[in-house]
């Protein structure tokens, strides 16, 4: 369902310029603080606060448990699939210790990759990988359905083959919003030109969706 969310936060969010696919690695070792609060009144939870001199998109965390030290997991939190403003130099980022869905309850936890907004990353190849490949996923999941959008917009098609055209699609999160919004514009765009418009709004945000997610600075 986050994926479905960030569809559709992403048309209101203003993305940068991309760049290419291959991770710039960081010059410095950056600085992160984690903290793990205990219970008390509310659930436990893991703060990540960014000691970095530039905003950050996302960390990769490593857990463990004193118990069970040799047992390890990862976790990625990346702000712009959870369409999120990214964690700027001195700000933090909370979550609760369950969706880490480790057992028994984590009290190691450190940070072992990041990705800054400038497309510079931080860590072992196989940890950053894991936000860049996932971003890569979505990036081609948006191009596609852009793809068709382009096709439609160009064809002058109505609602009814662009229904067809995502008919049979994997339900991904462009194509979810794209559905959602086929069946709103029965309500909200009731004209042709307003229909066009919902679709020309779709396909540009996903163009940029799509760049933001591939920007990452060239070796």
């Amino acid at each position: 369902m986050k994926i479905f969310a960030a569809a559709f936060c992403a048309l209101n969010i203003a993305m940068l310029s991309p760049s290419a696919l291959h991770p710039q690695r960081a010059t410095e070792r950056p600085a992160f603080r984690v903290e793990i609060h205990p219970a008390g009144d509310k659930r436990p939870t893991c703060t990540v606060t960014n000691l970095s001199s530039k905003p950050v998109w996302a960390v990769v965390l490593e857990i463990s448990s004193s118990s069970q030290p040799a047992r390890k997991a990862k976790k990625v939190w990346d702000t712009l699939l959870d369409s999120q403003h990214p964690i700027e130099p001195g700000a933090s980022i909370s979550r609760p210790l369950w969706e880490f869905a480790f057992s028994p309850q984590p009290d190691q936890i450190k940070v072992v990759a990041a990705v800054w907004t400038d497309g510079e990353t931080w860590g072992a190849p196989a940890s950053v990988n894991l936000v860049l490949n996932n971003r890569v996923r979505l990036a081609a999941e948006y191009e596609d359905a852009a793809g068709i959008l382009q096709q439609g917009l160009s064809q002058n098609w109505t609602r009814g083959q662009y229904q067809q055209a995502f008919r049979d699609k994997p339900d991904t999160g462009a194509v979810y919003t794209v559905r959602t919004a086929l069946s709103a514009t029965l309500q909200t765009a009731q004209t042709p030109e307003a229909f066009t418009h919902t679709m020309q709004f779709l396909l540009t945000n996903f163009q940029k969706l799509s760049k933001e997610l591939r920007k990452v600075k060239p070796i």
